[in-house]
């Protein structure tokens, strides 16, 4: 059977449509008012990247600006955007670390990868979106880091995986995101090790941001720095 490679306009456009309209209908389920709710439309950006590469990313952080108008816009929706698009493009670039396949499922190798990365991306949002509110506007917005979380890690597995088994499929055969060209040149067993330490720093980072205490401030600031300079690298 043929593979089917989709035009990066259509890629874009089917991914933000399914995450606008998936958006825009749970925002009745609140979670966090303002903030957050249940949302399955964090089951998109996953296999959005993983099928569409940047252009998922792009399509994800725009469904997602959209569906705030609905409700939630605000200053900290720029936070969103940048979130968003990390949930997309951060498994993208991560699948490459630890293979040099097309992204799939077909395997048990490969499935693990998929819950690594998912697992790993979803700790780098509730980073971006829940220490980003708490260090840059101010107040920590009590127990966010962790719906953000569960919504993107949950709805990834539970939601994104399935969809991606089909559409990797013999009966789909979806053309995914070629292995990209790295900005910053380092070995794949760099890349690892760096992809491991960065998930220990957000899995610290997650558990300060929870506790939200002032005194755990300082200590966040100086972890973030080297966060955010590996989800660059990473993502670069």
């Amino acid at each position: 059977m043929k593979r089917t490679e989709v035009p990066k306009w259509k890629q874009f456009l089917v991914t933000f449509i399914m995450f606008a309209f998936l958006g825009v209908c749970f925002k009745v389920m609140v979670l966090v008012k303002g903030f957050t709710e249940v949302r399955p439309a964090n089951g998109v950006p996953v296999p959005a990247g993983l099928c569409c590469g940047w252009i998922g990313g792009v399509a994800c952080a725009f469904g997602n600006l959209f569906s705030d108008f609905f409700g939630t816009l605000a200053p900290s929706s720029s936070v969103g955007f940048i979130g968003n698009f990390a949930a997309a493009y951060m498994p993208y670039k991560l699948w490459y670390v630890f293979t040099d396949e097309e992204p799939n499922v077909h395997s048990k190798k490969n499935m693990l990868i998929y819950l690594l990365i998912s697992f790993t991306a979803a700790l780098a949002v509730a980073w971006m979106i829940g220490s980003g509110l708490w260090l840059l506007f101010g107040t920590p917005v009590e127990n966010i880091s962790l719906y953000i979380f569960m919504n993107d890690f949950v709805f990834s597995v539970v939601l994104g995986l399935p969809v991606f088994i089909v559409l990797t499929s013999d009966e789909f055969k979806i053309v995914c995101a070629k292995k990209p060209k790295d900005v910053i040149k380092l070995s794949a067993g760099k890349r690892r090790i760096m992809t491991a330490v960065y998930t220990l720093i957000l899995a610290i980072l997650f558990v300060m941001t929870q506790l939200g205490y002032e005194s755990l401030k300082p200590a966040a600031y100086a972890l973030s720095a080297p966060a955010l300079i590996m989800s660059v690298i990473l993502m670069l």
